[in-house]
């Protein structure tokens, strides 16, 4: 197949200055009397290497400050390596930030126009497409409206719909889908497949794990700036949780002052730095009655103990359901404990509430976890600790399995003469 995309031992430094001069008159005095700027070298991306094949979509993990964003840009071609190269096959588009490349002042059609141009459209091209981008962007209402007015999932609706439609070979995507509804992230996700069945090469920065399990043929890990591995999105993941688990036990081990690599309990495991801790997982039925075993289809509640042991300004929480065989049945993020309840106490208690839980009968555990907002690190995460039973309350069928117990009906229906 044919290479699009071929980056060989690319490394780029940002210097950064301390006493940077702030008038002219100031400029001019340190170069008469020879004073030169201090800086550090910030050596962002280290001797990266890899190759991307035509038609492949490509993801890129690691902690914030790895490198991605930095890689990504320069892959987009906007700015050069220090050192190496980038080997690019067709046209390049970029979608790297929220409302990248749009002016706040025209409006949402004037910025399409003006995008269609700096790719190198026609007039005539981009008004045959126009009505197609607003309609995807379903923003026929405001399109005519300055984008200063436009709400965060409205500048991600008309970047990713102007990015996409201009048919790019070759697609760079950051973390945008983050944002908006998760209506729209989902009609994003379809296209994205869409353009992976055209055999278009993409590139997809993302946090969330089933993104890229879904939509990547391979997977990159970045890790202070250099390549930790190119390989099946699965067995990068596991090592991008591999790296963050030792980065936690990196800085559980500086505030403790010992070495630490986890607490395994009498039921399952526990990691994290316990700066901000879980005590306990209690599960309720519906009259509130604690419970470790439910039947198929009734109602949950799940009460969290949390604490805090030093001063942490907001949390992200994970709640998960896992089968016996370690298969996600569902998950909950809270992605700002703060945001969503008010300033962080030193304690207290959260509660979820699930209507109805229908799941077939078996064994299921409850996973959580504390992060920090940005995912660097793990403050607190149990795993197999947390066990509870669902039980049938009519027989199932040895022809049904999954996860959702659903009872089918079916019936023949033979044409009429």
């Amino acid at each position: 197949m044919t290479e699009a995309l071929k980056v060989e031992a690319v490394s780029k430094c940002f210097k950064i200055y301390r006493d940077r001069p702030t008038t002219l008159k100031e400029s001019i005095v340190r170069y008469l009397t020879g004073h030169r700027h201090s800086y550090h070298a910030l050596w962002a991306l280290r001797d990266v290497s890899f190759s991307l094949e035509q038609g492949q979509v490509l993801g890129i993990i690691g902690h914030n400050g790895a490198g991605k964003s930095t890689l990504l840009r320069l892959l987009c071609g906007l700015g050069r390596p220090t050192s190496g190269r980038i080997l690019r096959r067709g046209y390049v588009s970029g979608l790297l930030e929220l409302g990248s490349g749009l002016h706040f002042d025209m409006t949402g059609r004037e910025n399409i126009l003006t995008a269609g141009i700096l790719n190198g459209l026609t007039k005539s091209q981009l008004l045959a497409q126009q009505d197609e981008i607003i309609a995807f962007a379903e923003l026929e209402e405001f399109i005519d409206q300055p984008i200063r007015t436009y709400s965060s999932g409205m500048y991600l609706r008309l970047a990713f719909s102007t990015a996409i439609h201009f048919d790019p070979d070759i697609l760079m995507v950051d973390e945008v889908l983050a944002v908006g509804d998760s209506r729209f992230q989902q009609k994003c996700m379809d296209r994205l497949g869409t353009f992976r069945k055209s055999k278009k090469t993409l590139v997809l920065v993302s946090h969330n794990m089933d993104q890229v399990r879904s939509l990547c043929d391979e997977a990159l890990v970045l890790e202070e700036g250099r390549v930790i591995t190119q390989s099946a999105p699965e067995k990068a993941i596991t090592c991008f949780n591999d790296l963050m688990r030792k980065r936690s036990e990196r800085r559980a081990a500086l505030i403790s002052g010992k070495s630490t690599s986890g607490v395994i309990t009498e039921r399952g495991s526990r990691l994290g730095t316990q700066e901000a801790t879980i005590d306990t997982v209690q599960l309720y039925n519906p009259q509130d009655k604690p419970i470790d075993t439910l039947f198929s289809g009734d109602g949950l509640k799940i009460v969290l103990e949390w604490k805090l042991t030093k001063p942490v300004a907001d949390l992200t929480l994970v709640l998960g359901i896992y089968s016996e065989t370690n298969v996600k049945c569902f998950e909950t993020v809270v992605p700002s404990m703060a945001s969503a309840f008010g300033p962080l106490a030193e304690k207290g208690d959260i509660r979820c509430d699930l209507p109805e839980l229908p799941l077939l009968p078996g064994r299921y555990q409850m996973v959580v976890g504390l992060y920090p907002p940005n995912w660097d690190f793990i403050y607190d995460y149990h795993w197999d600790m947390h066990v509870f039973h669902v039980l049938g309350k009519n027989e199932v069928s040895s022809n049904t399995s999954g996860v959702v117990n659903l009872q089918p009906v079916w019936s023949v229906q033979t044409p009429h003469d």
